[in-house]
């Protein structure tokens, strides 16, 4: 089905710079690390549920346009933000909390779950 792994493919994770900020000049797509999709492949097979990627990598303007943090892991293609169909942000985030328990980078946000793979642990909750 995908072309980087057995569900993703590269367009899931490509900069939303040119469909959602027009005005933006249209950035270099840089693929995601088979570390990050295989981390994403495993939440799919885990919950046998389609995963929706929001946001993979950011190009610096777009990050801007958004209000990523100045140093976010988008800009490098080693994060994803992403929802799994039927299944709570929350039940997300604990699954990864076990799974990665020392490594990666996990953020809890009300409606969705972010994981980057930065090299070291990294923990941070958004939620309100």
């Amino acid at each position: 089905m995908g072309n980087l792994s057995k569900n993703f493919s590269l367009h899931e994770f490509r900069c939303n710079c040119h469909w959602k900020a027009p005005h933006l000049p249209r950035c270099e797509q840089i693929p995601p690390p088979k570390e990050l999709v295989d981390a994403l492949q495993d939440v799919r097979d885990h919950f046998g549920k389609p995963v929706t990627v929001h946001s993979g990598h950011r190009c610096p303007p777009y990050n801007a346009y958004v209000g990523g943090a100045s140093a976010s892991q988008h800009m490098k293609a080693t994060a994803g933000d992403f929802t799994v169909e039927g299944v709570s942000p929350n039940t997300v985030q604990e699954y990864l909390l076990k799974r990665y328990a020392d490594t990666k980078g996990i953020g809890r946000y009300n409606t969705f779950t972010h994981i980057d793979v930065r090299g070291h642990k990294a923990r941070w909750d958004n939620r309100r």
